[in-house]
């Protein structure tokens, strides 16, 4: 792959015209090399002299689709300058894979390019600095340490507003309702008073949190029920959500395919059609969301069927085996590979939510289906998968026993904290 993109740089560079290099400011100073940095042309930007940066540092902000030659060009560094960087090594390739918002640092002396940093991310940090031959380019990354953190709430309006005032961030948020996803319908099942507590890793560097990890406990209560979660990961490195009893929280499917959403219509046979205004099935339930939401599949199959379906517009039918179908419509389009005798694995994104086909709007139609009889996917009972194997059992134990007795502790807390009487 890096052949081929060296290949079409040089073929960039045979295209350049003698009138564009002698574009090139003379105040650069730049030597001329044989083959400068090729990347695209872009507008003219005002002049920067490098008598600017003397004994200074330039910061320049990356702009959307901005590439490092740009930045550069934008900074007062030539083609030149710019192709030495990249001589410094691999670990400058990252300069080639530039963010918005990421920040380049620059210093001059006598108009050449003596020093440039790049903070990759909280963790990573590019030094290229200039030595007597050219440049050199460092990567540090800074020590990290995992910390475990907590949190508890109570549901007052929706999962996502309460867990956010409870401190957890977007991915938390939906690794917590993939957890219990199987037991509890986030779309229909939350009342208010439900309550969770969460036990999670954080990664920090020198005491500052940087960003989350993985959650290794949680329990929610709904509808008075209480449902406790472990993570769990074997001596092979494999990893799954169990209960503390090491029943596995997993089903063979799970209820819904997408992870958190709001119901527009249910499984109704005697439904009022919103196009036609006539009576007909609806044998599955639809579920609204914008299109482009990435729709995963609900359990472990085989693509039986990709392609159009009249009112269905864009349809997956996945088969399950034992009878068992699922069906996703509407699709604005499939994802990769997603074609007849795929095999693909529960939670997979397999297609984007759309509107082909007759529908109203952007939403997913989904149906379950056992034996050639469609269900409701609300309600139909589903299968458990595999309980831990009992040659992991004492290791399961030793390893999440602890998370188990800190969870009792939060949960009371919290208990506590919202209804004394009850806690007593």
């Amino acid at each position: 792959m890096f052949g081929s993109a060296m290949a079409l740089m040089v073929a960039v560079l045979a295209a350049r015209t003698a009138e564009s290099l002698a574009s090139i400011p003379e105040r650069l100073n730049a030597p001329a090399v044989e083959r400068p940095y090729p990347l695209p042309e872009v507008e003219a930007v005002a002049d920067v002299t490098l008598e600017q940066l003397d004994e200074a540092w330039l910061e320049h902000r990356i702009r959307p689709g901005e590439s490092f030659f740009q930045a550069m060009r934008a900074m007062g560094f030539g083609p030149g300058t710019v192709q030495s960087v990249m001589d410094a090594g691999q670990q400058a390739r990252s300069l080639l894979d530039l963010k918005p918002g990421q920040v380049l640092r620059a210093s001059a002396a006598d108009g050449e390019l003596m020093a440039l940093d790049l903070e990759i991310d909280p963790l990573n940090k590019l030094e290229v600095r200039r030595d007597f031959d050219g440049y050199s380019a460092l990567l540090h990354t800074r020590p990290t340490q995992t910390v475990q953190a907590q949190a508890a709430g109570v549901i007052n309006s929706s999962l996502y507003m309460s867990a956010q005032q409870a401190g957890l961030s977007d991915r938390l948020v939906l690794e917590l309702a993939e957890m219990f996803g199987w037991d509890i319908d986030f779309t229909q099942d939350l009342q208010p008073g439900d309550r969770f507590a969460v036990i999670y890793n954080e990664l920090t560097a020198d005491g500052e949190k940087v960003r989350d990890g993985d959650i290794l406990a949680a329990e929610f209560v709904n509808k008075g029920k209480v449902l406790r979660a472990v993570r769990y990961t074997d001596p092979d490195g494999r990893v799954a959500v169990y209960k503390p009893d090491g029943s596995s929280m997993r089903k063979a499917f799970s209820r819904n395919p997408l992870p958190v959403t709001r119901i527009t219509s249910r499984f109704n046979p005697n439904r009022l059609h919103p196009i036609f205004k006539t009576v007909r099935p609806h044998r599955g339930v639809d579920y609204g969301a914008a299109t482009g939401t990435p729709v995963q599949v609900t359990g472990d199959g085989q693509v039986a069927f990709a392609g159009r379906q009249g009112g269905y517009g864009n349809v997956l039918i996945i088969d399950h085996g034992r009878g068992n179908r699922t069906l996703y419509a509407h699709l604005s389009r499939f994802a990769p590979k997603m074609r007849v005798g795929q095999r693909v694995n529960q939670g997979q994104v397999i297609g984007y939510v759309g509107s082909t086909g007759w529908a109203t709007g952007p939403h997913l139609h989904y149906e379950f289906q056992v034996n050639g009889q469609t269900k409701d996917p609300l309600t139909v009972a589903l299968p458990n998968a595999q309980p831990l194997p009992d040659a992991y059992r004492r290791h399961f134990l030793t390893q999440t026993s602890g998370w188990v007795a800190k969870l009792e502790t939060l949960a009371t807390r919290r208990v506590a904290q919202t209804d004394p009487a009850q806690a007593q």
